[in-house]
């Protein structure tokens, strides 16, 4: 999600240690416009977004300023070079250098703009609210109303333990808000996991009553480009060579895809992150 911002100074990405900020600007206690920030809530299970640091804003400061996603580069400081300082200055060259490297990496994941209407968003706001503290107080824009009632007066280790339990199954609803996925629990097909790949097309292939069910799920979740897969035997061919190169996205619109760089180059995509997908060093 993409908010207002006052970039006047980084923060380097998150560590366990205490970091100062360090401004940008030459005169950081003069009013400066605003530039652009993006909260990272499910990036790091994109493996072509890599941050590079985060910045002040109205917000938290760990909302990123500076990201990579494939070839291209959000700067989110406002300011021009000539109202920068020196440090200012070289993270932007220095940023600029960076993003020459990625001649052969592009954007995967397609999201919906925040400014084209409403978005569903990543569980990851529902991990410190619900997984973490166990509160529903402030779910009702997150969840439907069905799970708010039910999960309503519960205590706290109540709901972190229901949402440990229900989180692989979560989706967008009609309404956007986050449901149970219930054909995807009736499988016991968690929808981020990659033995969803292996529950579904096993009933697939059963020939049973999940048959229906399954072949809704695949055109639900899969990729887009598996969409003329037609028969068990064929997504066995296609789940056998592009198994290592999968991964979900909660910020691709609650669905898998291939990581078409990490399969070219024959490197498992959850190993092949940050500069590692570069094309020369």
């Amino acid at each position: 999600m993409i908010e207002r911002a006052t970039p006047k100074a980084f923060r380097p990405p998150e560590t366990n240690a205490t970091v100062a900020m360090l401004p940008l600007v030459r005169d950081p206690a003069r009013p400066w416009s605003p530039g652009w920030c993006t909260y990272p809530d499910g990036f790091d299970e994109n493996p072509d977004i890599e941050i590079i640091c985060g910045g002040e804003n109205e917000k938290m400061a760990r909302a990123a300023a500076c990201w990579r996603q494939g070839n291209l580069l959000h700067f989110g400081f406002e300011q021009s070079p000539a109202e920068m300082n020196e440090k200012g200055r070289r993270l932007l060259l220095n940023c600029i250098a960076y993003i020459t490297r990625f001649t052969e990496d592009r954007p995967i994941a397609v999201t919906q703009s925040v400014f084209a209407g409403p978005v569903a968003l990543p569980r990851a706001y529902l991990d410190r609210r619900l997984g973490q503290n166990g509160d529903t107080s402030d779910s009702a824009w997150l969840l439907n109303n069905h799970l708010i009632d039910e999960l309503k007066g519960r205590n706290r280790d109540v709901v972190r333990k229901w949402y440990t339990e229900y989180r692989p199954y979560l989706h967008p609803g009609a309404d956007l808000k986050l449901e149970v996925d219930a054909e995807a629990r009736t499988l016991g097909a968690p929808i981020d996991r990659v033995e969803f790949f292996d529950k579904a097309i096993a009933a697939l292939r059963s020939g049973s009553d999940h048959t229906q069910a399954a072949t809704r799920l695949l055109a639900r979740y899969a990729p887009a480009d598996s969409a003329h897969l037609d028969s068990p035997a064929a997504w066995d061919q296609w789940y056998n060579e592009n198994r290592p190169y999968l991964f979900f996205s909660d910020q691709g619109d609650y669905r898998w895809y291939v990581d078409a760089l990490a399969k070219k180059r024959g490197v498992p995509s959850k190993d092949l992150r940050g500069p590692a997908r570069a094309s020369r060093p």
